[in-house]
């Protein structure tokens, strides 16, 4: 078994977190990007790292007055990753540390795996107030960091945040961290698409196609998903169906 094998089929007793903080994912037959599956637990265990560097991003900053007391989850990527989030952070054991409330921001920036739009569009409004706050911005990838940027500039410029902190699971580019605070926990080549545990299915029926377009037979596509870590029980249920898809 491959090491990328090993590492997508761990159990969480034995995640190999420095594997996660610069993981390569595996090319497969007729595409050009690779690919990195993120197992649930892996996606959890991700979440809770990232979580002890806000927690300790608050402890750094009790001084300054600049601890993050607000957070937008940026759907969809951003829904996941907050979630999780707020079970760590949307209550406080510390007087000093304030809990974070949570609430959403639809921006939207990519139609599928490698292909941004022109410019990021806000699909659904702001639901929390953040006039004056601190705002962490909570985002699953930060890619060529268009979405971030856009987050930023809307979160400051039209809702009057004071500043903001992106906080993001993995980067493709880190030239945000020159421009922004971010906290973060892994990089990611810019070839290597991720397949978070909310969007499994969304890749599977999206890249079925373009393999069997480029000329796949449905076993090629089928011997893909599975060298990706695609489980038994997804392939079954939508292989077949996507593949024949007209």
């Amino acid at each position: 078994m491959s090491d990328y094998a090993e590492r997508v089929k761990e159990y969480e007793g034995a995640i190999d977190g420095a594997f996660w903080q610069n993981p390569q994912g595996v090319a497969v037959a007729h595409d050009e990007l690779k690919f990195l599956y993120i197992p649930d637990y892996v996606e959890t265990f991700i979440i809770t790292q990232i979580a002890r560097q806000v927690y300790r991003y608050q402890i750094d900053n009790i001084s300054t007055k600049q601890q993050i007391t607000e957070a937008v989850m940026i759907t969809m990527g951003g829904l996941l990753p907050g979630v999780l989030l707020h079970d760590h952070l949307a209550w406080t054991l510390n007087k000093n540390i304030p809990p974070i409330n949570f609430g959403t921001l639809g921006i939207k920036y990519y139609a599928g795996p490698g292909q941004p739009l022109d410019e990021p569009r806000i699909v659904h409004p702001l639901s929390i107030d953040v006039r004056d706050k601190v705002v962490g911005v909570i985002d699953d990838l930060v890619d060529l960091g268009g979405t971030a940027r856009f987050a930023a500039d809307y979160l400051m410029k039209e809702c009057g945040a004071r500043k903001v902190v992106l906080i993001a699971a993995f980067l493709k580019n880190a030239n945000i961290t020159s421009e922004m605070d971010v906290v973060w926990y892994g990089r990611v080549p810019k070839d290597t698409w991720i397949i978070t545990p909310r969007e499994k299915v969304e890749t599977l029926i999206k890249r079925v196609p373009h393999w069997r377009d480029n000329g796949a037979t449905i076993q090629t596509c089928e011997a893909n998903l599975r060298r990706i870590g695609y489980p038994p029980y997804l392939i079954d249920i939508y292989l077949r169906p996507t593949y024949e898809r007209g």
